[in-house]
């Protein structure tokens, strides 16, 4: 059995506590055999349990009779006795019609029929349904896993992780990467939590792809996953948003000003680093405010959709949201 999982400080300029916690079956150790596919393994503690979940039931004659794209591996293995391998299949049309709404939750929009996709959560293979998501009351500041992937061409692997809230989104963020790991063996790749809101959160979603999301799939890609860990926030003033922060139109057609009033006056000659995040977690601007009371932003050639302001003054941080119109 492989190490507990630590919970490590969220912001080591702050502190460096440790904290226990556990993410179910972090090392991949626990399988179950498929109810509908005796030949499929699937890394959680069977039917109608909370752990990680795949889409091999979708292998049965009865719903599709689509291709296994998520197998326990034991030759490719960072610790302990097993690891995760996906790899990107195309699913038959029946298939693909059952599981493609599944995907809006984590990314959008549905699925495309190309898939080597691994989450996490409760299934019922029995009468197919889902509840994404595990239970999750802790502030995460990071999620953290290894590794290794072998892409089909210009393919990219994807992690895909959210907090939520009686069904709001607090945090979230995104790992991409198209390079393949070759000899280099195992990668760590880290996830940090964007936060919107100061909410308790209760639901953790996680969700891992061997092939894009958003372009063009590809069948034929691999990654291998092993070893996940979270970081935990303990100071909850890292991720409250903060009243004095002013945002200008909003909503915006996409400039706008953040306007800085009695914001921590201690340090006010000091920079201030601001960042413009999607709801992918993914950085789109980015720039220093030295010491200035107001800072202007474009982001004009953006989508539309709502996004968050995240400033970081050398203490602490702070998020505002801006809604792009």
């Amino acid at each position: 059995m492989k190490k507990s999982l630590l919970i490590l400080f969220a912001f080591a300029l702050v502190s460096s506590i440790k904290v226990n916690a556990q993410i179910i079956n972090p090392g991949f150790e626990t399988w179950s055999v498929d109810m509908l596919v005796p030949t499929a393994m699937n890394p959680n503690g069977g039917n109608n349990t909370f752990g990680w979940w795949d889409y091999n039931f979708f292998n049965s004659s009865f719903v599709g009779s689509s291709p296994i794209s998520v197998v326990r591996c034991s030759d490719t293995v960072r610790t302990g006795s097993y690891s995760v391998r996906l790899e990107s299949k195309v699913y038959t049309p029946t298939s693909w019609n059952m599981y493609k709404n599944w995907g809006i939750p984590f990314i959008g929009h549905v699925y495309n029929d190309t898939l080597g996709i691994l989450f996490n959560g409760n299934v019922n293979v029995t009468n197919q349904s889902y509840k994404p998501g595990i239970p999750c009351n802790q502030s995460l500041a990071q999620f953290k896993f290894y590794y290794q992937y072998r892409p089909k061409g210009n393919d990219t692997a994807e992690c895909r992780v959210e907090l939520m809230s009686a069904g709001t989104s607090v945090a979230g963020g995104v790992f991409k990467t198209s390079v393949a790991t070759g000899n280099s063996g195992w990668q760590q790749a880290t996830i940090n939590f964007s936060y919107i809101s100061g909410l308790t959160p209760d639901t953790l979603f996680v969700l891992f792809s061997a092939t894009s999301l958003d372009h063009a799939p590809k069948a034929g890609s691999v990654l291998w996953i092993d070893d996940v860990s979270a970081s935990l926030v303990t100071d909850a003033s890292d991720i409250s948003p903060e009243n004095n922060i002013l945002l200008f139109p909003n909503p915006s057609n996409g400039s706008f000003t953040v306007k800085f009033e009695n914001f921590n006056s201690a340090i006010q000659s000091q920079a201030r680093t601001i960042e413009i995040i999607n709801m992918l977690g993914e950085i789109i601007y980015s720039a220093k405010n030295n010491g200035k009371p107001t800072c202007d932003i474009d982001i004009s050639n953006s989508p539309r959709g709502m996004y968050f302001v995240k400033i970081y003054d050398g203490v602490k941080y702070y998020t505002k949201k801006i809604e792009k119109q």
